[in-house]
């Protein structure tokens, strides 16, 4: 939905006059000069109707943007109120030719464009005002609004959306926002983008001793996360935590996930593998003696019992070897219980 025009005396006042009274003044100011041309070379380009390439066009209107926009790095105080209000001036634009042309595409796939630039660039800004964070938020509801109003192919729909989406990893905009959106592209093509993303993911291997390095390009993959749960998949969501656990409590979490998603079996391998990287973790080894118990495998659950209850003799393993109720179970703890008692 585009925007209410603005209904004031000026409003009926022609191109000429506005650049007669703005471009005097735009030359004594540094911002505005800079938002006119950009205005003027954008409208240049799109009124450009000799059936040339449309992929040059498409590149030279970019690049406009690039400029327009910047390429300011964790932006100061100052820088932000600027890049808020070239934001505002970029939004107003696409709305206006929105008007003006029975082909949105091009113009949504610059607003993507210029969301990426701008979600980029918001990453550590000091926007203490809140002024750039506000004027993205408004730029993405517009944009956001465009695409589910004009854009009716929902694969198409999908491929805009998903990248863009992914890019917030500050979590700038609402995430309700992005994934009431992907929820209504078409699902297959959004979990086989998602997909494609995890399968080129390096495999982390969880360790006792967790820095801060361990958390590196973590980002990307807590979004992807945040995506997956919204969306009820269970099967990719095992797979990213499967590669993604950086300790033994996310690894058993991933472990979990796996069982859920109807992957018992590599549930127990992959703990397995983990439990002899950590062989110390109590919380892998519980996770463990539970996929034991319920596949059958009582001589297994009963030995990793006993290594760990001879770490920490924790009473809850007397617990778990109870519920187990095998002979050699009843057997094991009346040992251990003996054990205690002297």
């Amino acid at each position: 939905m585009t925007k209410t025009l603005h209904t004031s005396a000026l409003a009926f006042r022609g191109g000429q006059e506005w650049l007669l009274w703005l471009g005097g003044a735009a030359q004594h100011m540094p911002d505005l000069h800079r938002a006119l041309q950009f205005l003027e070379s954008s409208c240049e380009l799109m009124d450009v109707d000799d059936g040339g390439d449309v992929k040059t066009r498409t590149r030279q209107l970019k690049q406009l943007i690039n400029r327009f926009v910047g390429q300011a790095r964790c932006p100061s105080a100052q820088s932000c109120e600027k890049i808020a209000i070239r934001t505002q001036v970029l939004d107003g634009w696409l709305q206006s030719e929105l008007l003006r042309t029975s082909d949105p595409n091009l113009l949504v796939d610059l607003g993507a464009h210029g969301l990426q630039k701008l979600l980029t660039i918001c990453e550590g800004a000091d926007d203490k005002h809140g002024l750039l964070l506000k004027a993205v938020r408004e730029f993405t509801r517009d944009w956001l609004s465009i695409v589910s109003s004009r854009v009716e192919n929902s694969i198409e729909r999908a491929h805009l959306v998903y990248p863009v989406a992914m890019l917030d990893q500050a979590g700038l905009v609402d995430p309700s926002w992005w994934w009431k959106q992907i929820a209504l592209c078409d699902r297959h093509t959004v979990l086989g983008l998602v997909e494609l993303e995890i399968n080129d993911m390096n495999e982390m291997q969880p360790t006792s001793n967790v820095s801060w390095r361990s958390f590196d390009k973590r980002w990307r993959r807590l979004r992807l996360r945040a995506l997956l749960e919204h969306l009820g998949e269970k099967r990719l969501l095992a797979e990213l935590l499967r590669k993604s656990a950086v300790d033994d409590f996310e690894a058993v979490a991933a472990v979990r996930m796996l069982r859920d998603a109807g992957r018992s079996r590599d549930a127990i391998v992959q703990a397995e593998q983990w439990m002899r990287a950590l062989p110390r973790s109590p919380v892998l080894a519980d996770v463990l003696f539970d996929l034991y118990a319920e596949d059958g495998w009582d001589e297994e659950a009963l030995a990793l019992a006993v290594i760990h209850h001879g770490y920490d003799p924790n009473p809850v393993w007397i617990d778990k070897l109870a519920r187990l109720g095998t002979p050699a179970a009843k057997t094991q703890i009346k040992a251990w219980k003996k054990q205690h008692a002297v």
